[in-house]
């Protein structure tokens, strides 16, 4: 790497900013990641149960569930709104790492 090409990476890349991305990660982790013994995530288990809901209140026009379905569906999109926040903020660390990278770093042949 060339001299010049490691100051625009020092001075304009946090090395900081991958450990707040692992931190989104493990914020996905609740959401994503495997209960005990194997169990899936719970948000697995909300999306059955919301089918489940949505074939009494849509296909049935079964108004028993309504509130229930429309609770779930309220909590699921919340849960699904804080993980994208979560990848955007990966992403966006990622892609400024990826936009400050020389070159060089590919493997490219310089003289090519």
């Amino acid at each position: 790497m060339k001299d010049e090409e490691w100051r625009t990476l020092y001075e304009n890349f946090e090395t900081m900013d991958l450990i707040y991305a692992v931190d989104h990660i493990d914020k996905l982790r609740s959401f994503l990641g495997d209960r005990a013994n194997l169990q899936p995530p719970e948000i697995r288990d909300d999306m059955m149960k919301l089918h489940e809901l949505a074939m009494d209140v849509v296909n049935n026009r079964s108004g028993n569930n309504l509130v229930e379905f429309a609770d779930l569906a309220e909590d699921i999109n919340s849960d699904i709104y804080m993980m994208m926040q979560s990848l955007e903020k990966i992403q966006e660390t990622i892609r400024k790492l990826i936009e400050l990278m020389p070159e060089s770093s590919y493997g490219l042949d310089e003289e090519a």
